[in-house]
């Protein structure tokens, strides 16, 4: 009988024991309502330049400890502004990727403060077969002819970004295991690069003064140098040498069509004798 009691109170105390580690786990375990905090997701895959709604947001919580900078508590902090670059669905909405308020939408929303956007118009050879894409590093280069003939090559603007292509903000999503999709290049579009003031003048004029072509570049390639024109020369392409033209000899006047010769007068070198016969006058050649 004191076995059974004792194998009882053994078999009780395990399971007491049991019990009271499981609570302490999941109490360790259990996420506490002070340790996580609300803040603000995208609902929805939103593009780049979309004016928030309501319906775009949702509360998400996150970990204090995990809170990233510039989080946004309250979704009234975020309607109305735009978005800088595009949201998945329930990523985190952070002051870096939205625009300020009263800042526009779509493409006035991601101009960088102090910064231009220009439009020029390519077509596909200038475009580089359409891989020009927002968001990729271009160079402009710029190619006139000059008054002698000849012709001259300059890079205008070196590590330009590129804000759009044609209409479009941002490039073509990409599901995952799709290939990359085929880029878009009609015969004719155009291209929106974010340059200075000072800059977008300069695209201006060369545009009237002569021809633009877009030099893509590796988006990690920052360094930019000082460039020098190439003239034909250069490419070993010489103007032809002209010798010096002599004088030209003024046209003559047309002669004037000679007269028809003059029958010649029988009495030319003879003699000649007028008799008189009353009234009658005849004349006598000798």
């Amino acid at each position: 009988m004191n076995r059974n009691r004792v194998l009882m109170l053994f078999g009780v105390a395990w399971l007491a024991a049991g019990l009271l580690s499981w609570m302490i786990f999941r109490r360790a375990t259990a996420p506490s309502a002070h340790d996580t905090v609300q803040v603000v997701a995208a609902a929805r895959e939103l593009p780049i330049g979309r004016r928030l709604v309501a319906g775009d947001l949702k509360l998400a919580e996150v970990a204090r400890k995990d809170l990233p900078a510039g989080h946004i508590a309250n979704t009234s902090d975020v309607v109305e502004r735009a978005v800088l670059v595009p949201l998945s669905a329930n990523e985190l909405v952070l002051e870096s990727k939205l625009a300020p308020k009263l800042g526009g939408e779509g493409l006035t929303a991601i101009i960088e403060p102090g910064k231009r956007a220009v439009t020029v118009q390519v077509n596909e050879t200038i475009g580089v077969a359409g891989f020009v894409q927002p968001g990729t590093k271009v160079d402009v280069v710029f190619t006139r002819a000059l008054p002698n003939g000849d012709s001259a090559a300059t890079t205008i603007l070196q590590n330009v970004t590129v804000l759009a292509f044609g209409r479009n903000l941002q490039r073509p999503s990409q599901k995952p295991g799709e290939a990359p999709a085929a880029p878009v290049s009609g015969p004719l579009t155009t291209v929106t690069l974010l340059v200075s003031p000072e800059e977008a003048a300069r695209v201006a004029l060369a545009t009237q003064r002569g021809k633009i072509q877009l030099a893509l570049r590796n988006p990690l390639d920052t360094e930019t140098k000082e460039a020098e024109a190439v003239y034909a020369e250069d490419l070993g392409i010489a103007e032809p040498e002209r010798g010096p033209r002599g004088p030209v000899a003024a046209p003559q006047p047309a002669e004037a069509p000679k007269p028809p010769p003059k029958p010649k007068d029988p009495k030319e070198g003879k003699v000649v004798v007028k008799v008189f016969r009353g009234t009658k006058l005849t004349e006598e050649i000798f």
